[in-house]
């Protein structure tokens, strides 16, 4: 299964002189990101394993782009990978053990913050959800709207080249 989700900064809001919430705005976000989130899924596979309930071997593979807004605010676009008998969809954000709940949890982690510091900076777009099953009859059409779903990421006018972060990214091995 493959799921595109968009990642965000917040805001800093300044109300006097009370900032709303202290991120962690140091580089290496995404590779927080990713560790965070190794980390939730492996804890909630190991609690289902202990509680008897049967766990499918699971390795996320992740590709993603960082962009800037207009206003000069970064984000990131990414596309996570999951063995679909494992993570067959996105559940329910309320529920601890759902997909949705261990990104949004990761993300946040990444960033130092609590949900309730500020709230939606982790967004799922619409359709974002492939499911690749070679033995599908669509399967072709499945994985060419997912490569042009990821074209996205490889658009040049959101990118900032040469501050020296990297833009792109993904898993290896």
């Amino acid at each position: 299964m493959a799921l595109r989700a968009d990642l965000h900064y917040p805001p800093i809001l300044d109300n006097g002189d009370t900032v709303c919430c202290f991120p962690n705005l140091e580089p290496g976000a995404i590779s927080r990101f990713l560790d965070s989130m190794k980390a939730i899924m492996e804890a909630h596979e190991h609690r289902r394993k202990f509680a008897g309930i049967r766990v499918n071997k699971n390795v996320v593979r992740n590709v993603w782009a960082r962009e800037y807004s207009k206003s000069g605010k970064c984000h990131f676009h990414i596309c996570l990978f999951f063995n679909k008998d494992a993570y067959y969809h996105l559940g329910h954000l309320k529920h601890s053990g759902t997909l949705s709940n261990q990104i949004v949890r990761a993300w946040y982690s990444a960033l130092g913050l609590e949900i309730e510091d500020c709230r939606d900076l982790v967004h799922f777009p619409d359709k974002g959800k492939y499911i690749l099953d070679i033995n599908n009859p669509d399967f072709d059409v499945t994985y060419n709207q997912l490569l042009e779903r990821l074209d996205y990421l490889t658009k040049l006018d959101t990118k900032v080249f040469g501050e020296g972060d990297r833009s792109f990214g993904c898993s290896r091995g």
